[in-house]
């Protein structure tokens, strides 16, 4: 299966970027196929006994050209969410960038990814919001009937904060996090706080720290409402981060983890399960890995995570603004 991932806002972000520019590039033969030869799997992992879904089928890519619209940079693309009422594609950027994009789907193949709105995130007064590094994005009122009364939330890892915005990026509210996630301080490093966010139908806002705070285990994932934290093992793979949060159709959550940890290392992405109503408090949850990808050769690094229709969800990964890199779409099924 060609789905192959990139790394950005974690972190490991700026050695992995400098790193790969300063080697990459001169020796950009001589690497590939040097990591042909050595290519390797994803390492092993126990499942939870599958329940309602059992993988994940990638259905299309497409790669989204690195251009300027409405003199704002597409690039370094860490959120999504469809509106399945307005029909368009909500993008944010790490620097507070929002995006709508026409999407074009015909059967299960992505056609087209047209830009048709840009715009900086703002503050009430409708100046440029001074939290920046928005990274999740979650969209409400998408599939009601209704047009025009869409909202968008956004979490963001500097602050940390999760915020109500309209459609246009204009800030419309604060939305309360768990007393843990409040102070900075707490966090392992400045880039692992809010990478992600999701409603609940029970539970409403949820929220992932990229990994666990200080004083948890460093094997654990935790998830968090505003009155709750749920917690279940961290893919087996060395740094594996949470970048994306969505809700699967029996309300159990579909994470996106991410790990690397190194140049000659693989990117590893994992697609992972957690039925958040079926844990036990004080108990870690059971995880069930729906699709764990690795690769050495295609290193795009996935942190946007939106459902599309019924059980077909959508992935992005963050280019980092690097030439080398790229902003890959994809669709796929959970099966």
């Amino acid at each position: 299966m060609r789905l192959w991932f990139t790394a950005s806002n974690t972190p490991y972000k700026t050695p992995y970027k400098a790193q790969l520019l300063a080697v990459i590039k001169p020796f950009w033969c001589l690497l590939v196929t040097a990591l042909i030869l050595t290519a390797c799997s994803a390492p092993p992992v126990t499942a939870a006994t599958p329940k309602a879904y059992t993988q994940i089928k990638l259905l299309s890519q497409f790669t989204l050209p690195r251009k300027v619209f409405k003199e704002l940079a597409i690039s370094e693309i860490s959120g999504l969410a469809w509106d399945q009422d307005e029909q368009l594609l909500y993008a944010i950027s790490d620097h507070g960038r929002l995006f709508h994009f026409k999407l074009t789907v015909e059967g299960d193949t992505i056609q087209a990814v047209d830009p048709v709105f840009a715009a900086v995130l703002v503050d009430h007064k409708g100046k440029p919001l001074k939290l920046r590094d928005s990274e999740g994005l979650f969209a409400l009122n998408t599939n009601n009937k209704k047009s025009g009364d869409t909202q968008l939330v956004v979490s963001f890892e500097h602050g940390p904060r999760i915020i109500r915005f309209t459609p246009q990026g204009r800030q419309l509210g604060v939305i309360p996090i768990n007393k843990a996630l409040q102070t900075a301080k707490n966090y392992r490093s400045p880039n692992s706080m809010l990478e992600s966010v999701a409603y609940h139908p029970k539970y409403g806002f949820i929220t992932a720290p990229e990994r666990s705070l200080k004083g948890q285990p460093d094997k654990v994932q935790m998830i968090y409402s505003a009155q709750r934290q749920w917690s279940f093992p961290a893919y087996p793979a060395t740094n594996s981060a949470v970048t994306g949060l969505e809700i699967l159709p029996d309300q159990s959550v579909l994470v996106l983890e991410r790990a690397w940890s190194g140049l000659f290392n693989p990117m590893v992405i994992s697609l992972r399960r957690v039925d958040l109503n079926a844990c036990a408090k004080a108990e870690l949850c059971a995880v069930q890995d729906l699709g764990v990808y690795s690769s050495l050769i295609q290193i795009d690094n996935f942190e946007g995570l939106a459902k599309f229709r019924d059980n077909l969800y959508l992935m992005i990964s963050d280019d980092g603004d690097r030439e080398l890199l790229r902003t890959q779409l994809s669709l796929f099924k959970v099966e």
